[in-house]
């Protein structure tokens, strides 16, 4: 069941959607407004303050990335490993609490779900290759992460643009 509503939007606010419509980002005020209510739930928007929110159980602070470039410089390289493990448990922990899922049995899920912590924006690009645009980690620390969470094994294919790229070497 759906309910049709009207809301009062300032002109701003209409020119920025009809911008995004325009471009093809979205087809529709209807879509916009979808989008931005998944997101209010699935950012629980009903508790936030400036900076920081939660996705369910786990608190979100948001920062700029060079700050988060800053804390992984003092990590020693040859830690990254064991830290992007714990980034990953904690991912499959939360695929279970939230979605009663391992995660890596649903890969659409697992990636979605990494998409969703800001660590990049995650796809499979075939079966056999995952790509991350934007990661938010270096690509050893990125790398035992997918592993852990999906329980895998992976080749890093070195990339000269900010875009990580894996080979799935098992499944």
């Amino acid at each position: 069941m759906s309910r049709v509503t009207s809301v009062e939007l300032d002109e701003d606010d209409v020119e920025y959607v009809e911008m995004l419509m325009r471009n093809g980002i979205i087809r529709s005020l209807k879509e916009f407004v979808e989008k931005c209510v998944k997101f209010g739930r699935r950012y629980t928007l009903d508790r936030w303050y400036t900076g920081l929110f939660y996705i369910g159980p786990l608190r979100v602070t948001i920062m700029p990335k060079k700050a988060v470039d800053y804390l992984i410089e003092r990590v020693p390289e040859d830690e990254h490993e064991d830290v992007g493990r714990e980034i990953g448990e904690l991912a499959k922990s939360f695929a279970i609490f939230l979605h009663h899922v391992d995660a890596a049995k649903n890969w659409d899920l697992a990636l979605q779900l990494m998409s969703d912590f800001g660590l990049g924006q995650f796809s499979m690009t075939d079966k056999n290759s995952i790509q991350v645009v934007s990661p938010a980690l270096p690509h050893n620390m990125m790398k035992s992460c997918i592993e852990t969470v999906l329980e895998t094994k992976l080749e890093a294919v070195q990339m000269k643009i900010d875009v990580q790229f894996f080979k799935v070497l098992k499944t």
